[in-house]
């Protein structure tokens, strides 16, 4: 969902700044354009931001997992030997709930990603657009008013 925002506050971005620079001749509407280019900018570099891949893998030794490991993300088993892999995998569908565990840790380890890293730079991307569009049209509307 958030990678699917992020998608189309690109596209629209995207969109936007192509209109809005093929305007930048007119003398009339230049304050404004400029000023919906750069809030346009910044909102589309939030939004690419959001969607970056961030993946810190862990490097492993020998002995105990670190406790954050993740042992149902891809970039911490990923560093694991397969054989290692199987056993900690074997070792945490014990009947003492230990699945359980991994896979609240799992839901939480998404869930505070989502929320501390993607829906931050959506909400900034999304925040600098609807300003851009604001201020863009208060300046052209004083540009209107004062002529």
């Amino acid at each position: 969902m958030a990678d699917t925002k992020a998608n189309i506050i690109i596209t629209v971005s995207s969109v936007v700044l192509t209109l809005a620079l093929g305007r930048i001749a007119d003398a009339s509407m230049r304050p404004a354009v400029i000023t919906l280019a750069v809030f346009t900018l910044i909102s589309l570099f939030f939004a690419i931001l959001a969607v970056l891949p961030k993946h810190r893998s862990i490097r492993v030794a020998a002995g105990p997992l670190p406790d954050d490991f993740n042992l149902l993300f891809f970039g911490h088993f990923a560093e694991l030997p397969r054989d290692r892999f199987l056993h900690e995998v074997a070792a945490s569908m014990k009947p003492d709930g230990s699945v359980y565990k991994t896979m609240a840790n799992d839901l939480y380890s998404l869930g505070w990603y989502l929320a501390h890293r993607k829906y931050r730079y959506l909400r900034f991307s999304y925040l600098f657009f609807l300003a851009g569009f604001i201020i863009a049209c208060a300046q052209q509307l004083w540009t209107l008013v004062a002529n």
